[in-house]
C-alpha cells in the first residue's frame, strides 16, 4: 500500500493510541478534531473526513472483479498477527468503519441496513457492488477488528484498553458500534454518576449492576450528569446493552477524576471503609479510610471530635484516593461505629464523612488490594460483611437463605472492634423479592442476573488478567431460570469451534471451576446462556498469563538494577542503574575487589538473648463522634426522609428515601399498583446444590513467584499488588521482598530514605551449592523448566520445593555445561558468596552513609536494648544507638555522637539500624551454630540485601524463621565465609 496510506496508519497510532492513553479504554471512532490532528500529523493537505474516506478506498479492491474488496486488508492483518508490536495496518479502514457507525446511531436507527448504507455512500461503493462489499466485511471483520485488539493486547495496555468486541445483537456491525457509542466527552459525565454511586477507582462490576445504577440517570429529564446523547441511545435496547459495557471499562480504567467536585458535596456519599485481612504475623483484621481526594504524598485528615480535632497522617493511595497512613495508633471502633467528619488537608474545601451502619458489606477490590465498603453487595461477588453483634440473628438467617455455602464468622479476630462480627467468604448466590428488613437491604442485590470471575490470582497491569496457573471460577446466576450454562471459549468471540469448558446446571446458578483446566496464556471469552438461549446474555472476557509470556524480556529487565561498590558507601543495600564496571547482578558478579584480607575474629556461636519487658501499648486514638443512645445504630430504627410531592407532580413507580442517621437508601413503592406487584411477586427462594466456597488456606509461593515473573520489573506498589494476595499487610510485602532479594531473584533499588523504588527479576543462573547440587537463582518459568528437564534428561535431575516461603529449583546429578551455555543458560563454576563477602564494606562506613534529617515530630520513642535485642520505651534520644520513633508510622534512625549534637538522625530501616546499633555496642547481633553449620540472628534483624545475599547463596535458600525461639537461621554457610561476614558487622 502506498505510502500515504501507511502514513496515516502511524498517525492514527500516536494521536489515537499514544502513550497519554495507557491503561484507559481505546475507541477507533475519531471525531472531526481528531481527524484533522491525524491528517495534519500525516501530513495531508485536505484534513476533512472525506479525505480520510478517499485514503481508505483506496486500499480497498471494490473496483477490481474477482479479487476480494478486503482482500489486502485481510493479507495485511495475518502478516500483521506475526508482529503484533507493529501498528496494524487497518487503523485507517477501522476508524472509517467507526464513524459510519456513529452516524447511524446519530439517526437513532441501528438496523444494519442502515449502517451498510452509510458505509457505501461514505466509501463511494458502486451499487453493483453493495452485497459484495458487505459479505466480504462480514467474512474480514473479526480479522481485522482482531488486529486491533491483539495490538493493543501486546502492549500490555501502554497504548489503552481493547474495546473492540462484538458482544450479542448484531455480530459484525456490533464491532463498529462497540466503538461509536461513547464520545469523549460522554466520560465526564460517566465519572460524575460513579463518583454520586459511590463506586470506587479502578472497580469492576456486572453489567446487569451497572445498568441498574445508571438507569435513573438516563431515564430522567435532564439527564444530568450523562449526556443528551447517551439518554438518547438508552432509549435503544441495543445501544443500552453497549452503553453499559463501555461505563463498566470506563470504571475499570477510572482514575478518581471528579470525584473531589462530588465528594465536596456529599463526603459521606465517596468516603468508604477499608478492611485488610492479615495472616503475617498473625490472623488479623485491620481497618483503615478511603478518601475520594488525589494526593501527591504525605498529608493529613483532620478529623472533627466533640471537644476538638484530631490530625491524622495520609498516604497516597491506589486510584486517586488516599488514606490514613499508621492506623495502628487509630481506633478501630471510633472508625466503623462513629460518625466521621473531617476535612483533607489544610483548607476546608476537602470535606469528608462516613456515617456508620448496622450492616456493612465490604468487596474485594484488586487496585486497592483491599475489601471496599459498598453500599449494596452484587450477586456472586465474594464479600466481606461487618454487622453489629445484636444483628447477629438476622443477618446468619438471611446469609442461610441466599448465600453460597462456605461463608463463616471470623470469631475472636485481633482488630475488630468489640459489639462487631465479621464475616468472610459472602457470595448472595439469591435475592430476597418479599419485604426485606432495613438492617438487611445493603445485603440484598439489585441485579437479578450476574457473571463473575471470582477469585484468582489477578496480575498486576494496566490489562485486566489472571495468572494462568491460578484462574478465578466463573459464577453465573439468573434469577427465575430453570437452567444456566457458563461456557468457555479460547479467543475474543462465542465461537462453538473454540470451546474449551463448559457447565451445565439446573436452577438459577452455575459454577465453573477453571483450576486444573490446563488453560494455557492467551484471551478466553466465559459465556452465560439461559434456559437454553442460542444467544449468550452476559459475556466476560478472561485474559491468562504467566511467566510464558512475560512483559518484558528477561535480558532487558535484568540489567537494570546492579548493586555497584562504585555507587556509594550505601551500595550493599541499594541497587541502581548499570552505570560502573564492577557490580552484584542477582548471583552473577563482575569485578569486584576484596577489601578482606584475612578475617581475624571468628564469628562466635550463637547465643540466643533474654527479651526486656513488652513494650507498653499506646493509647489508640478517637477519630469520631459517638452515635447516640437513640439512633439507628444503636435501636434498629431508621427514619426515612422522603422528597417532598408537588401537586402537579407526576407518580413514579418508586421513590427513594435516605435514612437521616446512617444513610441507608431505601426504594418505596411510588404507587398503589407498584405496591400490589411487589406483594404479588413476593415467594421462597429455595437454593440450588451448589458447591461451596473454599479457599485455601495455604498461599501459593509458586503462583506469586511467577507473576513476578510475568511482570519482570516495576514499583514497591506493583509488588505490594501481588504480595497482597497471599498476605495483605504491607509487613509481609517488605518482608517478602527482602527474602527474595536476599537469595538473588531480584534486585531492589531503594532511595535516600532506603525506601523501595523498583525491583527487577534477575536472569536465570545456575548457582552450585555443593557436590553435584545447584539452584536456580532468577527468572523461571514452566517453559523454561521444561526446556532444562529436556536438556539434562538422563545428566541430572529436577526438583520443584517451595522453601522459607520462597518457589525453589534445585538440579542434581551431573550436568552438561557445554549444552546449557549453548542453549542461553548461565552456569557459574563456582559460588559467588565468599567474592560478594569479602566486597562488603565495613559495616561503620554504611552507618557514615546514612542521610541525616532534622529529629521529626513523633508522639513516643523506642530505643534498641542491644543486649536484649528487643525495643524498649525511652523518654529522650540522648544516647548514641538505634531508635524507632513513632507517630502514626514508625521511623528507623541512628544517632552518633555528633547527631546528638547536631539534633540530627540517621535513617535507616528496621534491620540496619539494629546491627549498626549493636556494632557501637561491641556486640554484633549474628552468631555461628557450629552444630548445623548455620548462621544465626534475632528474628527481626535479618542481613539486609547483599550481606545477607552472601549467606543466602550458600545454600540457595532464604533464611528460615524459627518463631518459637524467635531466631532466623542462614542455613549451611561454611564457616570461612561466616567469619568474613561477621569481619564486615563487628567494624
Amino acid at each position: 500500500m502506498g505510502s500515504e496510506y501507511e502514513r496515516v496508519s502511524e498517525a492514527i497510532a500516536d494521536v489515537m493510541f499514544g502513550s497519554s492513553q495507557a491503561g484507559r479504554p481505546v475507541y477507533a471512532l475519531a471525531e472531526a478534531d481528531t481527524v484533522r490532528n491525524v491528517l495534519e500529523a500525516a501530513e495531508i493537505e485536505d484534513r476533512t473526513v472525506t479525505e480520510l474516506a478517499s485514503i481508505v478506498r483506496s486500499s480497498l479492491q471494490v473496483d477490481e472483479p474477482g479479487v476480494a474488496p478486503f482482500h489486502w486488508q485481510a493479507e495485511a492483518a495475518r502478516r500483521h498477527r506475526r508482529q503484533p508490536l507493529e501498528t496494524p495496518p487497518a487503523l485507517p479502514l477501522l476508524v472509517m468503519l467507526s464513524i459510519a457507525a456513529e452516524q447511524m446511531q446519530a439517526d437513532g436507527d441501528l438496523a444494519a441496513h442502515n449502517y451498510y448504507s452509510r458505509l457505501h455512500r461514505m466509501l463511494h461503493v458502486p451499487t453493483s457492488e453493495y452485497q459484495r462489499v458487505e459479505n466480504d466485511y462480514r467474512r474480514t471483520a473479526d480479522l481485522l477488528w482482531g488486529s486491533l485488539n491483539s495490538w493493543l493486547e501486546a502492549w500490555e495496555g501502554e497504548r489503552g484498553i481493547p474495546t473492540a468486541y462484538a458482544v450479542g445483537g448484531h455480530a459484525f456491525i456490533g464491532l463498529p458500534m462497540s466503538q461509536a457509542v461513547v464520545r469523549q466527552h460522554d466520560r465526564a459525565g460517566l465519572h460524575e454518576l460513579f463518583a454520586l454511586e459511590g463506586m470506587t477507582p479502578g472497580l469492576r462490576i456486572s453489567p446487569d449492576d451497572m445498568g441498574l445504577a445508571m438507569d435513573p440517570y438516563a431515564s430522567a429529564t435532564p439527564s444530568l450528569p450523562l449526556s443528551s446523547h447517551l439518554a438518547r441511545l438508552w432509549r435503544v435496547p441495543a445501544a443500552r446493552e453497549r452503553i453499559v459495557d463501555a461505563a463498566c471499562l470506563e470504571l475499570e480504567a477510572w482514575d478518581g477524576s471528579g470525584i473531589e467536585a462530588v465528594a465536596s458535596a456529599r463526603p459521606a456519599v465517596t468516603t468508604r471503609l477499608l478492611a485488610f485481612l492479615r495472616t503475617f504475623p498473625r490472623k488479623s483484621v485491620e481497618f483503615n479510610l478511603m478518601l475520594p481526594y488525589r494526593s501527591e504524598g504525605p498529608d493529613i485528615a483532620r478529623f472533627q471530635l466533640v471537644d476538638g480535632d484530631s490530625a491524622v497522617p495520609t498516604i497516597s493511595g491506589p486510584g486517586g484516593s488516599t488514606r490514613l497512613s499508621g492506623v495502628e495508633g487509630v481506633s478501630a471502633a471510633s472508625l466503623v461505629g462513629e460518625q466521621l467528619a473531617g476535612e483533607f488537608g489544610n483548607d476546608a474545601s476537602r470535606p469528608f464523612g462516613r456515617r456508620p451502619k448496622r450492616v456493612t458489606p465490604l468487596r474485594w477490590d484488586d487496585l486497592q488490594g483491599a475489601f471496599v465498603e459498598i453500599e449494596r453487595i452484587s450477586l456472586g461477588e465474594d464479600s466481606l460483611v461487618l454487622a453489629r453483634s445484636d444483628a447477629r440473628q438476622r443477618v446468619e438467617a438471611h446469609l442461610d437463605a441466599h448465600a453460597r455455602p462456605g461463608w463463616h464468622e471470623l470469631a475472636d479476630l485481633p482488630g475488630n472492634p468489640e459489639g462487631w462480627l465479621v464475616y468472610q467468604h459472602v457470595q448472595i448466590v439469591s435475592a430476597p423479592t418479599g419485604q426485606v428488613h432495613f438492617d438487611l437491604l445493603p445485603l440484598a442485590p439489585r441485579a437479578r442476573t450476574s457473571l463473575t470471575l471470582r477469585g484468582g490470582f489477578v496480575l498486576p497491569g494496566l490489562l485486566r488478567k489472571w495468572s494462568a496457573l491460578e484462574p478465578p471460577e466463573a459464577v453465573a446466576l439468573a434469577a427465575g431460570a430453570s437452567s444456566v450454562d457458563v461456557r468457555v471459549y479460547r479467543g475474543a468471540r462465542v465461537d462453538p469451534a473454540m470451546l474449551v469448558a463448559e457447565s451445565v446446571q439446573p436452577g438459577e446458578l452455575a459454577v465453573l471451576p477453571l483450576v486444573d483446566r490446563d488453560l494455557s496464556d492467551g484471551e478466553y471469552v466465559v459465556a452465560m446462556f439461559v434456559d437454553d438461549a442460542s444467544k449468550p446474555s452476559s459475556t466476560a472476557l478472561l485474559r491468562l498469563r504467566s511467566a510464558n509470556t512475560p512483559q518484558f524480556r528477561v535480558e532487558d529487565v535484568d540489567i537494570r538494577l546492579v548493586y555497584s561498590p562504585d555507587s556509594s558507601l550505601r551500595w550493599p543495600l541499594t541497587a541502581g542503574a548499570p552505570e560502573w564496571p564492577s557490580h552484584v547482578n542477582g548471583a552473577r558478579i563482575v569485578g569486584l575487589d576484596s577489601l578482606v584480607v584475612e578475617a581475624t575474629t571468628p564469628m562466635p556461636e550463637f547465643v540466643p538473648r533474654e527479651r526486656s519487658s513488652s513494650p507498653v501499648v499506646a493509647r489508640r486514638t478517637r477519630v469520631g463522634i459517638p452515635m447516640t443512645s437513640d439512633s439507628c445504630l444503636v435501636t434498629g430504627m431508621h427514619r426515612f426522609l422522603l422528597p417532598p410531592v408537588l401537586a402537579s407532580q407526576t407518580p413514579t413507580r418508586s421513590i427513594e428515601g435516605e435514612c437521616t442517621t446512617c444513610g441507608l437508601v431505601r426504594r418505596f413503592a411510588g404507587t398503589p399498583w407498584a405496591a400490589k406487584k411487589k406483594d404479588a411477586t413476593a415467594k421462597a427462594i429455595v437454593l440450588p446444590e451448589i458447591p461451596p466456597v473454599i479457599e485455601s488456606d495455604e498461599p501459593d509461593f509458586e503462583v506469586a513467584f511467577d507473576a513476578l515473573n510475568h511482570v519482570g520489573t516495576g514499583s514497591f506498589g506493583i509488588f505490594e499488588r501481588i504480595a497482597a494476595q497471599i498476605e495483605g499487610s504491607g509487613l509481609f510485602a517488605d518482608s517478602f521482598l527482602r527474602r527474595l532479594e536476599v537469595v538473588g531473584h531480584v534486585d531492589v533499588a531503594r532511595d535516600d530514605y532506603l525506601q523501595v523504588t523498583e525491583w527487577a527479576v534477575n536472569t536465570s543462573t545456575l548457582v552450585p551449592t555443593g557436590d553435584g547440587r545447584w539452584v536456580l537463582i532468577g527468572s523461571r518459568s514452566g517453559a523454561l523448566l521444561d526446556r532444562l528437564r529436556g536438556l539434562i534428561n538422563g545428566y541430572a535431575e529436577v526438583t520443584a520445593t517451595v522453601d522459607a516461603e520462597l518457589s525453589r529449583v534445585e538440579v542434581s546429578g551431573e550436568l552438561p555445561v557445554s549444552t546449557l551455555m549453548e542453549a542461553g543458560f548461565t552456569v557459574l563454576d563456582a559460588s559467588p558468596a565468599k567474592d560478594i563477602a569479602e566486597a562488603l564494606p565495613a559495616l561503620s562506613d554504611v552507618a557514615k552513609s546514612l542521610k541525616r534529617v532534622i529529629v521529626p515530630t513523633h508522639r513516643s520513642a523506642e530505643v534498641w536494648d542491644t543486649s536484649a535485642a528487643s525495643w524498649r520505651q525511652t523518654e529522650s534520644l540522648i544516647k548514641v544507638g538505634a531508635y524507632r520513633l513513632k507517630d502514626f508510622g514508625s521511623t528507623y534512625a541512628i544517632r552518633t555522637a555528633e547527631d546528638i549534637a547536631n539534633g540530627t538522625i540517621g535513617l535507616g530501616n528496621a534491620q540496619i539500624v539494629k546491627h549498626i546499633a549493636n556494632l557501637w555496642a561491641g556486640d554484633p547481633l549474628i552468631g555461628y551454630n557450629s552444630r548445623s553449620g548455620s548462621v544465626v540472628t534475632p528474628l527481626g534483624a535479618d542481613l539486609p540485601a547483599l550481606y545477607g545475599r552472601a549467606l543466602a547463596l550458600c545454600s540457595g535458600r532464604a533464611p528460615r524463621e524459627i518463631v518459637n525461639h524467635r531466631m532466623l537461621q542462614y542455613p549451611s554457610v561454611p564457616r570461612e565465609i561466616a567469619d568474613i561476614i561477621y569481619d564486615r558487622v563487628s567494624q
